[in-house]
């Protein structure tokens, strides 16, 4: 069956996971005795009327992808590849290489303790800060991909940038960071006819004279 390899999500969870292993390490903050919370959500719906959604990612620090962008240096690759049975070239577009971009918000509702969230998170990410399947825990449960390597960089925007961004997300500013994550490779994987088994035997079915 086809199959699309490294799907955003799995790319995400590899990171929400690493980051909460990461911060659950670190001593507990004063007067907070849980474990590092970090889940990936829509920031937007923090303020929801459905208390679902608000209690899923209350009190908590919530990764949100708020811009997919293609790697144009990366374009310019060959649209061939050689067939593993055949051995012959055959036309296939080449993957797409993705960066994203998450916000990463400390939505507690105490500022300093936000404020001490959001500085552990910056330093987690100043310490490792390329992640690949040699380097990195994967999640239990669900798919990961086999091979994946990706770098984050944090990202500055201005303050009119920041404002823009937070009033998309129709709400006030809170406690936040800006990383880019590069590069996500995307790619449809269509079925791949196997090889036959080797001959080792034949037969003859009919007799000659």
């Amino acid at each position: 069956m086809p199959a699309v390899r490294d799907t955003i999500s799995d790319i995400l969870a590899v990171l929400r996971f690493n980051l909460e292993e990461a911060l659950n390490d670190l001593a507990p903050m004063p007067d907070n005795t849980d474990d590092d919370r970090v889940v990936l959500g829509n920031i937007a719906f923090h303020e929801s009327s459905d208390t679902s959604i608000t209690n899923a990612i209350g009190n908590r620090i919530v990764l949100t992808l708020v811009k997919t962008e293609e790697e144009y240096a990366m374009k310019n690759r060959p649209n061939h590849r050689r067939n593993p049975v055949s051995g012959n070239l055959e036309y296939a577009n080449p993957p797409v290489f993705l960066n994203l971009y998450v916000l990463i918000t400390a939505n507690v509702g105490e500022y300093e303790v936000a404020l001490s969230f959001l500085s552990r998170v910056i330093s987690y990410f100043q310490h490792q800060n390329v992640f690949n399947e040699n380097n990195t825990v994967a999640p239990s449960g669900g798919f990961v991909p086999e091979i994946f390597h990706f770098n984050v960089s944090m990202v500055s925007p201005g303050l009119e940038q920041l404002n823009h961004l937070w009033g998309v997300l129709g709400g006030k500013i809170m406690p936040s960071v800006f990383y880019k994550l590069q590069l996500q490779q995307i790619e449809y994987i269509p079925d791949e006819p196997q090889p036959a088994s080797p001959i080792t035997k034949i037969t003859l079915t009919e007799q000659i004279n």
